[in-house]
C-alpha cells in the first residue's frame, strides 16, 4: 500500500521524503525563508537606498536559495553531532531506523554547501565574504565550540551560543540585497540583525516546553530548567524584547503607525497559546506553544516587509 510507512527496501526518494517530512519540512522552511528574507532584504535596501522602491530580483532568488541550503546543511550538521544521543532518546526517527543514513546526509549536505558557494560567488565577493563568516560559525557549531561536554552540562549556554548564528545570516541577506560587505551594514541594520537572535530564541524555548507528564530523564527541556510556567513566561519576555527592538527600527524608518499597532496586536494574539498552556496544561497545549512561536516568526517578518513596502513603495 502506498500509505504504508517506508521501509529500508522502499525507493530512495520515498525514504528521503519521509526524512524531510520529519526533520526538514520543505514547505514550512520555504515559507519561513521567504518571510525572513523579504523583511531583511527590504530593510537593507530601505536603510542603504531609501529613495528607491522595494523589489524582488535575481539577487533575491540567489540569496533565498542560498539561505535555504544553509538551513539544510545546519540540519545535516545537527544530525551528525547528535547521532548518539538521538539514537537513545529518539530511536523511532527515520534516520535512527536506518531508512536514511548519515552518509546519505553527508552527500546531500555537501551538495547544499557547494550550491551556497556557487550562488554567493555569482553574487560577488561581498556576498561570498558574508557567507564565509556564517559558514565558519556553523563549523564552530558542528564542533560545539570545542567544549561539548561543558556545554552539555550548561543547556541554556549551549542553546544561546548556537543561536548567535542568526545575526550572521541576517548580514548574509544584507550582502546579497545590497552588494556590500557585511561590515558596511548601517547601525540600525545591526540592531535588527539581533532581532533574529531573539525571535529564534523564542522558538527554541517554545519547542522545548513539555507538560509535566512528558518530561523524560536525559532529555533537557526549558520546563525542566525554568519550571512548567517559568519557561512559558520566558517566551513572552523574549517576545517583548523582539517587539521593542522592531518598534524602534520602525520609528527610525518612519513606518506607518498601523505597523506598530499590528506588531503589538500580534504579540497580544500569541497570549492565547500562553493562557491555554497555563490553564490547561497538557501535551496538546504544550505543542501549541511551538505552533504559536512559528506563526509569530512568519507573521512578524511579513508585517515588517509589508510596512516597508507601504512606506517606500514596491516595484513589480
Amino acid at each position: 500500500m502506498s500509505d504504508a510507512p517506508p521501509t529500508r527496501q522502499s525507493p530512495y526518494l520515498r525514504r528521503l521524503g519521509a526524512y524531510l517530512a520529519e526533520r526538514f519540512p520543505l514547505v514550512g522552511h520555504g515559507v519561513l525563508i521567504v518571510a525572513y528574507y523579504s523583511s531583511n532584504q527590504f530593510l537593507a535596501r530601505a536603510l542603504t537606498d531609501p529613495g528607491r522602491p522595494m523589489h524582488f530580483d535575481l539577487t533575491t532568488l540567489l540569496g533565498a536559495v542560498t539561505l535555504f541550503c544553509f538551513f539544510f546543511h545546519l540540519r545535516v550538521f545537527d544530525e551528525h553531532k547528535d547521532w548518539a544521543d538521538d539514537g537513545v532518546h529518539h530511536p523511532e526517527r527515520v534516520l535512527q531506523r536506518g531508512l536514511i543514513t548519515l552518509r546519505d546526509l553527508k552527500i546531500l549536505g555537501g551538495v547544499a554547501i557547494a550550491v551556497q558557494i556557487v550562488l554567493s560567488a555569482v553574487r560577488g565577493l561581498p556576498a561570498l565574504a558574508a557567507w564565509g563568516l556564517a559558514f565558519g560559525f556553523s563549523l564552530l557549531m558542528l564542533r560545539e565550540f570545542f567544549a561539548r561536554e561543558w556545554l552539555k552540562r550548561h543547556f541554556l549556554v549551549y542553546a544561546t551560543t548556537h543561536m548567535l548564528l542568526m545575526p550572521f545570516l541576517s548580514l548574509l541577506v544584507f550582502s546579497f540585497a545590497t552588494g556590500e560587505p557585511p561590515w558596511r551594514a548601517p547601525g540600525w541594520y545591526f540592531v535588527y540583525s539581533w532581532v533574529g537572535f531573539f525571535v529564534t530564541f523564542n522558538w527554541e524555548v517554545s519547542r522545548k516546553i513539555r507538560a509535566p507528564e512528558d518530561e523524560r530523564e536525559g532529555v533537557e527541556t526549558y520546563t525542566r530548567i525554568f519550571g512548567t510556567y517559568g519557561a512559558a513566561s520566558l517566551v513572552l519576555a523574549i517576545r517583548v524584547v523582539d517587539t521593542a527592538l522592531v518598534l524602534l527600527v520602525g520609528r527610525h524608518l518612519g513606518l506607518p503607525l498601523w505597523f506598530d499597532a499590528a506588531l503589538v496586536g500580534l504579540f497580544l494574539l500569541t497570549l492565547i497559546g500562553y493562557f491555554q498552556f497555563r490553564f490547561q496544561t497538557n501535551r496538546k497545549t504544550a505543542k501549541r506553544m511551538e505552533t504559536w512561536a512559528g506563526l509569530y516568526i512568519i507573521a512578524f517578518d511579513l508585517l515588517l516587509a509589508a510596512a516597508i513596502g507601504a512606506r517606500f513603495g514596491v516595484r513589480v
